[in-house]
């Protein structure tokens, strides 16, 4: 179990957003895994309110979606082989979803972990218009655009470096404010 444990950790820190992507294209059955990974995200009330329209590199639909990225983001996404638009069901028959970004967000998540264990990287790109994807893809109103992701290879040879608070920072004990105190030791085998 440790090991399973570690291996994850190594996969979320090896996780980073590519500058450039190469054009080889995501082999399907590695495009299915991830997006099954994301499909057993949890989510309030089992709702899973994330819905993903993936397009392919040389359609039109991969074009229609680029040209919804802001400039900056184009010339990033640039030579990848997937843009996929995350959408939000902020509403369903049960009524509005107060938690459907939060439940997206873990759904990503789930995709990223199963995209990098594959040597895909995903890059999450907020700047786009919204309201043009929208349009664009007929997307009802119950349901938010929220990101766009670009999934390929990367281009560059290794990542930049990344610098995170460290867990003092970032996670407090008992009362807020009052620092956390990490632990590395070998946790107990839970089996």
């Amino acid at each position: 179990m440790a090991e399973l444990a570690q291996a994850l950790l190594d996969l979320i820190h090896a996780r980073y957003s590519p500058k450039a992507f190469s054009t080889r294209a995501i082999p399907e059955p590695v495009l299915t895994r991830m997006f099954e990974a994301a499909r057993w995200a949890p989510s309030s009330y089992n709702r899973q309110p994330w819905r993903f329209l993936v397009t392919r590199r040389g359609t039109e639909a991969y074009d229609r979606l680029m040209s919804c990225l802001y400039e900056g983001n184009q010339v990033r996404a640039q030579g990848a082989p997937v843009l996929v638009l995350a959408v939000a069901v902020e509403a369903d028959e049960r009524g509005p979803n107060r938690y459907a970004w939060h439940d997206l967000g873990m759904a990503c998540a789930f995709l990223t972990l199963a995209a990098v264990a594959h040597g895909v990287y995903p890059r999450f790109m907020a700047g786009f218009d919204k309201d043009q994807a929208r349009r664009l893809f007929d997307i009802p109103e119950t349901m938010a655009p929220s990101t766009v992701i670009v999934l390929g290879y990367p281009a560059e040879n290794a990542p930049t470096p990344r610098v995170r608070r460290p867990l003092e920072e970032i996670v407090y004990e008992a009362r807020w404010g009052e620092a956390f105190t990490p632990t590395w030791e070998e946790a107990p085998d839970s089996t």
